[in-house]
């Protein structure tokens, strides 16, 4: 396994444990699922640094890009959990990371995408 696969796995890990985490506390329970995914972004952008020093190839970023917008999307279930989406997707297209096209693609391939026109 390599490290960006062991990467990948410990990310999908948190969310996992941040989607089933239980509060009393709503800002607390937001705070958990925000900065879960968050790490999927800083994870993303680290690794969009990487392709462009050549340390990995564009091969690997579009596939470690896939797999984490996957995780992303499989965890977007409530609408607190999409707003935590187009927030991520905002900043991937102000990185110029997707255009329209894909962002529009992404949210329409999420879960509550059926609910949107």
């Amino acid at each position: 396994m390599t490290e960006i696969e062991k990467k990948i796995k410990e990310l999908s890990y948190h969310i996992d444990k941040a989607m089933i985490f239980e509060s009393d506390d709503e800002d607390e329970e937001y705070h958990i699922n925000k900065s879960s995914k968050d790490r999927v972004l800083k994870f993303i952008l680290e690794q969009h640094d990487n392709l462009k020093n050549k340390i990995i190839s564009h091969d690997e970023f579009v596939e470690l890009f896939n797999r984490c917008i996957l995780i992303l999307v499989s965890n977007t279930g409530c609408s607190e959990d999409f707003e935590i989406l187009e927030l991520i997707l905002d900043e991937l297209y102000t990185e110029q990371l997707i255009d329209k096209d894909k962002y529009n693609e992404i949210i329409n391939g999420s879960n509550l995408g059926r609910w949107l026109d």
